[in-house]
């Protein structure tokens, strides 16, 4: 397994779909958008549906309007619910109302943090609380990628989308503040300090040894975790992982925490998004999430969620 404590960017490079289509000969790829086009439109035509058609080739309905709502713009992070199904009406996956809404980082540049990539382009023509149904072909959605009985290859998705909030990275640091502070007195957690802002440390081994300082090569044996429990990595096989202090070869707040350490010492690291992995990709419906990033080499990281680092100072150098 790759260590997710790398520090690369993670949402804005990956380029996935379309690959296979660019591939093809154009006018095979011509055909194949012509034929969606079709398939949609005598859906909306036998369905009596009035909708608008943006110039990617996906449809629209507005559903809910809110003149006075802002404008989704570049590098907004986007709180949303949904409900998604296939354009022959099975349903895929919906977050309602009730439910905390899921985030991505919007950007017409840069549609490969949201999939189906059809949502992050759609969601550039809204505003602030409004609702818009969308009408993704193929090529905006999974491409040729299907999961088992659920997701077919080459689907048509129609997508209901209603923007909660428009958030930027304040927003994001005081949710992650909060929703670490609700985890600490929720766990009944004692002696966690805030020796940085936005990170949190708790002491649960006491060391003997000196604390690391740039230059520094240490080894940390490390389990990862969000506030829910789910483990996304850990050492392998329980060996360390080695890396020089001062050399960003780690996420910020996974540093931070190490320096707070002595050697021989065991503790658990809150990390907010900002100082770890920030925004990620987002993946619905939930249930192919884990395949799909497997499928095409992307890491499993919840955007814009605070992390818990178990973790011991095996070794300074």
């Amino acid at each position: 397994m790759k260590s997710p404590l790398t520090y690369l960017s993670a949402t804005l490079s990956v380029s996935i779909l379309l690959t296979g289509c660019l591939d093809q000969e154009e006018s095979a790829f011509d055909k194949r958008v012509q034929e969606e086009n079709k398939m949609i439109e005598d859906y909306l035509d036998s369905n009596q549906i009035e909708a608008e058609r943006l110039s990617s080739g996906i449809f629209f309905e507005e559903l809910k309007k809110n003149d006075s709502g802002s404008a989704v713009d570049d590098e907004d992070i986007v709180a949303i619910h949904y409900s998604l199904r296939t354009l022959d009406g099975k349903p895929l996956d919906s977050l309602t109302a009730d439910a905390a809404p899921i985030r991505f980082f919007h950007a017409q540049n840069a549609p490969n943090a949201f999939f189906p990539r059809g949502i992050n382009i759609g969601t550039g023509y809204m505003r602030e609380g409004e609702k818009y149904r969308f009408y993704i072909p193929s090529y905006h959605a999974f491409d040729t990628y299907s999961f088992g009985q659920l997701l077919p290859k080459e689907a048509i998705l129609i997508a209901d989308v209603e923007i909660q909030k428009l958030e930027d990275e304040d927003d994001i640091k005081e949710m992650n503040r909060d929703s670490i502070q609700s985890y600490i007195q929720a766990h009944e957690l004692s002696n966690v300090e805030e020796p940085s802002s936005g990170l949190f440390f708790q002491t649960l081994e006491e060391g003997d040894g000196d604390a690391p300082k740039s230059g520094n090569r240490v080894k940390v044996s490390y389990k990862g975790y969000y506030l829910d429990g789910e483990v996304f990595d850990e050492s392998e096989n329980n060996k360390p992982i080695e890396f020089t202090i001062g050399t960003n070869s780690v996420i910020p707040g996974f540093e931070r925490g190490i320096r707070e350490m002595k050697e021989g010492e065991k503790a658990r690291i809150f990390i907010p998004s900002d100082l770890g992995f920030e925004g990620g990709v987002q993946v619905i419906p939930k249930a192919i999430r884990k395949d799909f990033l497997e499928e095409y080499d992307i890491r499993n990281w919840r955007p814009f969620e605070p992390v818990i680092f178990d973790v011991e100072l095996t070794d300074i150098q």
